[in-house]
């Protein structure tokens, strides 16, 4: 998914809240918590222009997972702001063989294991519908693995290497919400989602730094309740 589709996304879900906004006035007021599914579109980013081309095209692009929470405060001019933290619980491990030393015997696995985002957001109610913009930004652990390498730089199959490492991730997008009864709302949202550059270095391709990172971008759609 392009980033123009993203803007796209972000278009319609705006004019479909210009287009909800109910005449009955509701206050947002209050804590939160929902649970997401989402897809993610992107590709690996890397400093060692050599082994992106060995590897060829990772196949970045899955469904993830998680759960969201936190408060908000709606003023006289309904206007909401808040804060939120989310924790992505799961997410599809990338994928790459080797196309250049062992042709089509080499994998490369990049497997996520946790993330902590945290952040603000900011709309407009219009009703029952709460348009917003929002941004994150925390910290994301991945494993990087590699199949059949030894540490000599040696085809031998079985053999698995591993270099896990902590990222720094940020998301920046917008989305809206809508409240279906008193407590209960649904929603959907798109951002950038960028991952840093962090060194996953293993014995096979030492000295490092060997760092990778992500860009992409996420499509989110939640269902949560008020307090």
């Amino acid at each position: 998914m392009s980033k123009h589709s993203l803007i796209a996304i972000l278009a319609f879900a705006f004019a479909a809240a210009g287009a909800a906004g109910a005449a009955e006035p509701v206050d947002w007021t209050g804590w939160y918590a929902s649970a997401y599914g989402g897809y993610i579109s992107g590709e690996v980013s890397s400093n060692d222009p050599a082994h992106e081309q060995s590897t060829g095209d990772y196949d970045d692009d899955g469904y993830t997972a998680g759960l969201t929470g936190g408060y908000r405060s709606q003023n006289e001019n309904g206007w909401v702001y808040g804060v939120e933290l989310d924790v992505l619980l799961y997410m599809e491990k990338g994928t790459a063989v080797d196309k250049v030393g062992f042709p089509d015997l080499v994998a490369y696995e990049a497997n996520y294991r946790w993330a902590v985002l945290a952040g603000a957001r900011a709309g407009r109610a219009l009703g029952k519908a709460l348009p917003y913009l929002y941004g994150l930004v925390g910290f994301a652990n991945v494993d990087g693995k590699t199949y059949n390498v030894d540490e000599a730089d040696q085809y031998a199959p079985g053999f698995v290497q591993s270099a896990a490492a902590t990222h720094l991730v940020w998301q920046l997008g917008g989305g809206i919400d809508y409240l279906v009864n008193e407590t209960v709302f649904v929603g959907a949202r798109a951002a950038v989602f960028v991952a840093g550059r962090a060194d996953h270095t293993m014995p096979w391709n030492e000295p490092g730094p060997n760092e990778f990172g992500y860009d992409s971008v996420i499509v989110q759609v939640n269902a949560g309740r008020r307090f």
